[in-house]
């Protein structure tokens, strides 16, 4: 059932004065009333801020601590999935993904048929996509350098694939139901924070976090702590969307990076670049990633239908408002990889770095 035209309770909304980010006043109001389009579980409506210092968005007011759980409550992305659930275009992605690991990666999935690796190399764009997003351009790990930690593991897809590599991996989350589908899927797991201290300092050397860095509210607290539990030379990869993407300037309101209100920090890259470098990393690489703008864009239609009824203003706005537009839109961004769907990057901690500062 919906709640999204319900009002969020008044006590559980926290005012944000200034930017999560940077710490700067300096702002102007990008959207107003946004509603949970995506999940149509969260009540309430949102406003999101433009920091006028280092570029990136927050929501303002945003849900506290003890009410954030209100927007989750249908929140189904960490739901196990068996392959008799998704459609059969998904099984093939799915075995292509896992044929081309194995053969490229060396991996070991028992159940990818052979030689089917052959399709991506046929499309360089699925390539693309599977090296970044599927593998998170996770390389071959060292022999003394093999534990990995994954924040926000959900059920733990990506936890089985490094471990099919060799990396001694292991997640984290705080959803109980998406622990309990990792763990059913033989993975190692557990439902603490990233602040617990049975994670112990300086103990990891590869931390990844997939689209988690725009629901914590307090981001360079977050990176700052992944710094702590990476051993020195370690690296971190994230991913998050890009409030600078092309998909946010046709679809606004729509565009299915939004998320409102689960999503409480958006960067661009120099403010997730600032982000990370205040953290204590060094050497940020981001990684060109050009191949997630159809699923962004049949996502943000499917919102645009709810909110928009009147056709758009302009032929051109009306060709990138469709499934073509997607296609344009993952060229555009190998031109400019500064309007990416999603922001992918590498970091990583000094080597000489021995003690926190």
């Amino acid at each position: 059932m919906s709640h999204i035209d319900d009002d969020w309770p008044s006590e559980g909304l926290k005012p944000v004065a200034s930017c999560p980010n940077c710490g700067s006043v300096v702002r102007a109001t990008l959207h107003e009333s946004l509603v949970d389009h995506t999940f149509e579980t969260a009540p309430g409506k949102w406003r999101m801020q433009l920091c006028g210092a280092c570029g990136c968005c927050y929501l303002d007011p945003r849900p506290t601590d003890d009410t954030i759980y209100l927007a989750y409550a249908n929140y189904n992305t960490h739901a196990p999935r068996r392959i008799s659930d998704v459609g059969t275009l998904a099984r093939f992605r799915r075995t292509v993904a896992e044929s081309y690991a194995n053969a490229r990666y060396g991996m070991s999935f028992a159940c990818a048929p052979r030689g089917r690796h052959a399709v991506a190399w046929l499309f360089p764009r699925l390539r693309r996509h599977l090296d970044v997003t599927y593998t998170r351009s996770l390389p071959a790990p060292a022999p003394d350098a093999r534990r990995l930690l994954d924040v926000g593991c959900g059920n733990g897809e990506f936890l089985q694939c490094a471990t099919a590599l060799g990396w001694d991996a292991e997640g984290i989350d705080p959803d109980p139901d998406a622990i309990a589908a990792a763990l059913a899927a033989g993975c190692r797991a557990k439902q603490v924070a990233i602040d617990d201290p049975s994670l112990e300092a300086a103990s990891y050397h590869h931390i990844t976090l997939s689209h988690v860095l725009e629901h914590v509210p307090e981001p360079v607290g977050q990176l700052a702590r992944c710094y702590e539990l990476l051993a020195p030379g370690g690296r971190i990869w994230l991913e998050t969307p890009n409030v600078n993407s092309l998909g946010h300037r046709v679809f606004r309101g729509a565009w299915r990076g939004l998320e409102p209100p689960r999503h409480l920090v958006l960067f661009n890259r120099e403010s997730l670049r600032s982000a990370l470098l205040k953290a204590g990393f060094q050497r940020v690489q981001f990684t060109s990633h050009p191949a997630v703008s159809l699923f962004i864009w049949e996502e943000s239609l499917r919102i645009l239908s709810r909110i928009e009824t009147a056709p758009a203003d302009t032929l051109g706005r009306r060709l990138m408002r469709s499934i073509a537009g997607a296609v344009l839109a993952d060229y555009w961004s190998i031109l400019r990889p500064t309007s990416s769907e999603f922001l992918t990057c590498i970091a990583f901690r000094p080597s000489g770095d021995m003690v926190r500062r």
